[in-house]
């Protein structure tokens, strides 16, 4: 692939022998480049060469007269090679699981952890998105893409209750949100984790059976006389004595 071109101009007649013929050689860069030894044009010698391992080369031209032969005179001039980014990688978690604790009286929308999926490119290219999969919370809870970080925050979006479930299992996702078409071909720009949310007990005040009770009694009735009865019931687990 064609980088740029450079040219050594060549003030002697070129009609005068080879004085003024110019042959173009590479003395810094190699084996990543090459140079066309009569057009200056700077090639790639190496293919797939890749931004996240090496991102800056110095390549050093030389022009020299007289066809390049013994006893010609030359310059040099100093080429500074930048290799732009493309999306050739996929985020990647950089665990498998993830483990996060809630308590049951949380507020809808609370966060309840971050999770992270690293990608090697840069900008546009290393945007992720998150999104649950599937997994038995996936209408209890809702991951938001933090866009200054990169990060996925697990919220809740349903009232918890530990009585009625201790624990959820989550897939969640994370996408490039600019893939390459060239390089899908290389597998699925995402990658996948499971979240585990334990849900924590909180002492809950009790409950009365009824939202009311009508109780009627007579007017002469003794003192200390039973009239009715309430009752209320622990929500706990421990279903503690009231």
């Amino acid at each position: 692939t064609s980088v740029i071109q450079v040219t050594a101009t060549e003030a002697d007649d070129a009609n005068y022998g080879n004085s003024a013929k110019v042959v173009y050689s590479i003395l810094q860069g190699q084996p990543y480049f090459s140079v066309d030894p009569e057009s200056g044009i700077i090639k790639t010698a190496l293919p797939d060469m890749s931004r996240e391992n090496r991102e800056q080369y110095q390549v050093v031209i030389q022009a020299k007269d007289m066809g390049g032969q013994m006893g010609g005179l030359s310059g040099t001039t100093t080429v500074n090679i930048t290799l732009t980014d493309v999306n050739n990688n996929p985020p990647r978690f950089p665990q498998s699981t993830y483990q996060f604790h809630s308590p049951e009286s949380v507020p809808l929308g609370t966060p309840l952890g971050r999770i992270k999926a690293n990608d090697p490119d840069v900008g546009e290219n290393a945007e992720v998105e998150y999104s649950i999969a599937e997994g038995d919370g996936a209408d209890v809870f809702d991951v938001i893409t933090d866009k200054d970080t990169q990060e996925g925050i697990i919220t809740v979006k349903q009232n918890l209750d530990f009585e009625n479930k201790m624990l959820y299992t989550l897939k969640v996702d994370a996408s490039n949100t600019h893939p390459d078409p060239r390089f899908l071909h290389l597998g699925p720009f995402k990658d996948t984790a499971v979240v585990k949310i334990s849900v924590e007990d909180v002492d809950e005040p009790p409950v009365f059976s009824k939202v009311f009770y009508l109780i009627e009694v007579d007017e002469d009735v003794k003192e200390g006389s039973i009239i009715g009865q309430v009752t209320a019931y622990d929500p706990d687990a421990m279903n503690n004595l009231i």
